[in-house]
């Protein structure tokens, strides 16, 4: 009799706790409604009124502006193997010419410091620094020492940059992306473009769900979240800061740009320059080619929308590695995010904060 007793407890227990996953997973998934509801309503009124009145943006717009001093900042520990091809396809492919790229390395990491000599060699655009410390620190302490290294460049070559660019070594990026910077630095303060995981095949469901999730993250949910709240979060990859937005954080931080505590200090600016009242934008600009029928077919748009400017890369394709990434991700937006920025006075910036969270 005892093990019907205990069985039917279970199933009791059962009952109540599936009721309450029940309704939390109803209010989630309003949520995610409300947010598909707000995409498709923007969507159909800027059909309606603003391109019936105005031009969609062309492509060749960028290559009308003058081209303002821009600086790509990457951070690289042991990334032997991989820095060298990064730093020398960004050195010769973008389209753009005022440009230099600063790559962090450290004093412990002699692989990684040799291939970037090598492409330093044959591109004079490219700059090795080494960190101060050894390796490996945090990403943000890397970027602290990139940084510095820039201001002393800037003085011995007689230039200020006016835009600051994120690249990871893994990173692809579009030859466009430069001149779209180029087009909204100065006017805005951080500028996002989106981050597109490339395909993986169809059984690598680990890497694979990278694609589905940026691909809903990227091409919705910061729209709204731009749209409604005016505030975007940095992926990290593929940000520009203007010259102003560096000086603040410099000023914030006393001489320290990026918060060398935060595990996503990249997430973490968004909201110090929001709070600053600097202005953000999530940039969607079509590039100068038209999407090709393989990369149609994986973003499943337009061939407009398809060939957004947009950096490209793998993202983890293990299990432990995913884990590790996602830990990161969820210790420094749920947990230090809370810590560092609690809740604000406005009831739109809490919504996605709570969604963040969630």
């Amino acid at each position: 009799m005892w093990l019907i007793d205990s069985f039917s407890l279970y199933l009791y227990a059962l009952k109540y706790v599936a009721l309450a996953l029940a309704v939390v997973i109803l209010i989630s998934g309003l949520d995610d409604l409300f947010i598909d509801l707000a995409y498709w309503t923007r969507r159909l009124w800027r059909a309606i009124t603003v391109y019936s009145r105005h031009q969609r943006f062309e492509p060749g717009i960028l290559h009308k502006l003058d081209e303002k001093p821009l600086a790509i900042m990457v951070p690289a520990w042991q990334e032997h193997g991989v820095i060298g091809n990064m730093a020398e396809l960004a050195a010769s492919t973008l389209d753009y010419e005022n440009y230099h790229i600063f790559v962090g390395t450290y004093p412990n990491d002699a692989q990684t410091q040799r291939e970037v000599e090598q492409v330093q060699a044959r591109f004079p655009n490219v700059h090795k620094v080494v960190c101060v410390r050894p390796g490996p620190t945090s990403k943000a302490d890397c970027l602290n020492n990139v940084l510095d290294a820039i201001f002393q460049f800037e003085q011995r070559a007689g230039l200020k940059f006016e835009g600051f660019i994120l690249h990871d070594s893994e990173d692809v990026i579009s030859k466009s992306e430069l001149r779209v910077f180029n087009l909204l630095v100065g006017r805005k303060d951080l500028i996002q473009v989106p981050v597109y995981p490339l395909p993986r095949k169809w059984y690598e469901f680990t890497g694979g769900h990278y694609v589905d999730e940026f691909a809903e993250m990227h091409g919705k949910d910061v729209v709204v979240r731009e749209a409604l709240a005016g505030q975007v979060p940095s992926a990290g990859v593929g940000t520009c800061f203007s010259r102003r937005a560096i000086e603040v954080l410099l000023q914030e931080g006393d001489g320290i740009a990026f918060d060398i505590q935060s595990l996503t200090e990249d997430y973490d600016i968004g909201f110090r320059l929001k709070a600053r009242g600097l202005s953000e934008i999530f940039a969607r600009v079509p590039a100068d080619a038209p999407a090709d029928k393989t990369t149609l077919m994986q973003l499943g748009r337009s061939r407009r929308t398809a060939s957004t400017v947009a950096v490209r890369e793998y993202f983890p394709n293990t299990f432990s590695t995913a884990v590790r990434q996602k830990s990161r991700w969820i210790i420094g937006i749920v947990y230090q995010g809370f810590r560092t920025h609690g809740w604000t006075g406005s009831g739109v910036m809490n919504y996605f904060l709570w969604r963040d969270r969630k």
